[in-house]
């Protein structure tokens, strides 16, 4: 099937200038990007002057913790898992994660995103539905060993790691982070890696009380603990952190390793703020990601993308530092690539997983500069259509995710109801 998108302002990528023109969508890839042409196609779409740019990848999410928004906000990090997020998760069921992430996905496709990095539980169940409603979808293991079975987790890793492989989806060799794990564990996916020269993906550096366990029980700090055991040998992704020094960014840009950062979330758990202008400064990838919606509360790349810039001009105390186009970039093309998937811009050959923004919004007037728009002015409500490879997710208020959204409100409405019983039971 051939799609045309017409009439519209075209941003290919972050650092592109903005033209007139349209694009071709063939069989969920782009094949025409450029001036109008009179292009035929079986279904065209009038984008009636307003932008279309490449959706976003979400690059740390887990996702159906929408169930527990807002049921554990304002508590520090440590009292907000264990005593609220980990007993509402140990009564989690496939029913429960399954509406936790339709609703995700519901908000994913409004907010203009097509690719999840998703660190979660049930593995099955979010195929089952981010995978199966068109989404790009990195899994990304979580494991940890507290209550112990560390060669079972091993093996549970190795087996999903060779389960889930197919166009567009993939799984990450990780766990959930170096002081949830056992070194036996640790060192076992580093083993792994190594086994299949597999990037690797875990939580660290995201808390200050984190990094000072980690450094008085091991004289190291958590990245250098795992550049030591070789858990980055063949690249990866951390997620947050939030407190590096000048010698873990060096170890990091050593082994390619992306840092995802969280900034809502960081900020709502009073964790941090990622020295993001040092990581870029010195080579090192910056992807973005919204956590999950218990603490951040909202999957909104927008957000992050205007924290991502501002938290850094205050910290630097320099208006001038991470423009908006390096939080476009971050949001889009970064994210996607830190993935390994086919997105992220609009050129010839990558997958169709396009967006288009509403430029007649009052935050969007007048049209001075319109990637600045994008990073400080608007939000998910500007997203007009989002289309993940080919496939419509969202348009003007109708959802294409699998299930209508009443279905969804109406389940996960009724879930969160019955974890809050159980667990304070």
């Amino acid at each position: 099937m051939k799609f045309l998108f017409k009439n519209a302002k075209i941003l290919k990528d972050a650092y592109a200038d903005i033209f007139d023109g349209e694009v071709l969508v063939e069989d969920g890839k782009i094949t025409y990007v450029g001036k109008a042409e009179n292009l035929r196609a079986d279904a065209v779409k009038d984008c009636g002057g307003n932008l279309l740019m490449p959706s976003f990848a979400n690059a740390h999410a887990h996702s159906a913790m929408t169930l527990f928004r807002g049921v554990a906000d304002d508590l520090p990090l440590k009292t907000w898992l264990f005593d609220r997020i980990f007993p509402l998760e140990d009564k989690l069921t496939e029913e429960d994660v399954y509406w936790g992430n339709m609703l995700a996905a519901a908000e994913y496709a409004r907010g203009g995103v097509t690719a999840v990095a998703d660190m979660y539980f049930y593995n099955d169940v979010i195929v089952d539905t981010l995978y199966k409603a068109g989404f790009a979808l990195a899994l990304c293991s979580g494991a940890n060993d507290i209550g112990g079975g560390t060669e079972q987790a091993l093996c549970r890793i190795e087996t999903a790691y060779n389960k889930y492989k197919g166009d567009r989806l993939k799984y990450f060799i990780g766990l959930h982070a170096e002081y949830t794990c056992s070194d036996a564990l640790l060192e076992g996916v580093a083993d792994l890696a190594a086994k299949y020269g597999a990037p690797t993906y875990i939580h660290c550096s995201e808390t200050l009380e984190e990094v000072g366990e980690c450094t008085v029980r091991r004289n190291l700090t958590p990245v250098e603990y795992l550049h030591k055991i070789g858990f980055f040998d063949y690249g990866g992704m951390i997620a947050h952190g939030t407190y590096l020094d000048k010698g873990d960014i060096a170890l990091l840009k050593d082994k390619n390793v992306c840092v995802v950062s969280n900034p809502s979330s960081n900020l709502k758990l009073a964790s941090g703020v990622a020295p993001v202008y040092s990581l870029l400064k010195n080579g090192v990838k910056v992807a973005l990601g919204t956590d999950g919606a218990a603490s951040n509360n909202k999957l909104s790349m927008f957000r992050e993308m205007y924290l991502l810039s501002c938290l850094q001009k205050e910290r630097m105390k320099d208006a001038a530092a991470v423009g908006a186009e390096i939080s476009l970039d971050a949001a889009g093309k970064t994210g996607w690539q830190a993935l390994g998937m086919n997105g992220g811009e609009i050129a010839v050959g990558k997958d169709a997983d396009l967006v288009l923004i509403d430029l007649s919004a009052p935050s969007m007037r007048p049209l001075s500069d319109i990637k600045k728009s994008l990073v400080y002015a608007a939000d998910t409500s500007a997203v007009l259509l989002t289309m993940a490879k080919g496939k419509i997710l969202y348009e003007n208020g109708e959802y294409h995710i699998g299930e209508s959204v009443e279905t969804v409100y109406k389940n996960a409405e009724k879930c969160i109801k019955r974890l809050l019983k159980e667990a304070n039971g």
